[in-house]
């Protein structure tokens, strides 16, 4: 599996370089177009991997490599855990490096405002940006984006990337809906908002975390079984 990580960063790494300077700009757009580092936080985390996911599985099917992997001492069982790991430790890092981002322009955007709310730098101060509302909506998009990542990576190594691609979007879309109309019924938008706000808001991220990461895990066990019988 560690192989399978190497392989998957290493034939990556221009691409991260380039998500990571697109992100960037994106980052410093929307905050200075919305007033707002918190919304562009969780846009950044929520881009980030899913870029990631859908380039990583695109250089399989380019000059045969997914066929020659296989030809490696790496079971198919190693290859999916490994893309699994891979995704995660991609979300990881795009949460780090957010938060590390978004926590630096509020730190110079207050030291150059000084505080004043009449200064252009205002919207990205401390006072605009909470440093604990950056934090929570950077996480609850990450498990967000988790989620689709569960459903897009069985039908990735089901069908291929390119076919794949063309059912990703519906069922991600679906799948979203009914969880967003299964707990709407008893958890509003307020109601989360009043939660990430209120002394829960670790409590409530820690049991979301652990729920979205068993989604995950179950994923990771059926997509083994959908690439073992996947002829190649």
């Amino acid at each position: 599996m560690k192989t399978m990580i190497y392989s998957d960063f290493l034939s990556m790494r221009s691409t991260l370089i380039q998500v990571a300077l697109i992100a960037v700009v994106i980052m410093l757009v929307m905050a200075f177009a919305t007033d707002s580092l918190v919304a562009s936080s969780a846009a950044i985390v929520a881009m980030s991997p899913f870029m990631f996911l859908f380039s990583v599985s695109a250089l399989d099917e380019q000059n045969g490599w997914e066929r020659f992997r296989l030809a490696l001492p790496l079971s198919r069982r190693q290859v999916v855990f490994g893309r699994y790991a891979s995704v995660l430790l991609a979300m990881a890092g795009s949460i780090a490096g957010t938060l590390a981002l978004a926590f630096a322009i509020t730190a110079v955007a207050q030291l150059i405002s000084g505080g004043d709310p009449s200064s252009p730098l205002a919207c990205a101060s401390y006072d605009n940006n909470p440093p604990t509302a950056i934090l929570a909506c950077a996480v609850m998009a990450a498990l967000v984006i988790l989620v689709g990542c569960s459903v897009a990576l069985p039908l990735i190594a089901r069908f291929g990337v390119t076919k794949a691609s063309r059912f990703i979007p519906l069922a991600v879309v679906l799948v979203l809906a009914f969880g967003v109309g299964f707990t709407g019924e008893y958890f509003t938008a307020v109601d989360f908002l009043e939660v990430l706000e209120s002394a829960n808001a670790v409590a409530f991220m820690t049991v979301a975390t652990v729920l979205v990461l068993a989604i995950y895990a179950i994923s990771a066990l059926f997509t083994v079984k959908l690439y073992e019988k996947r002829e190649l």
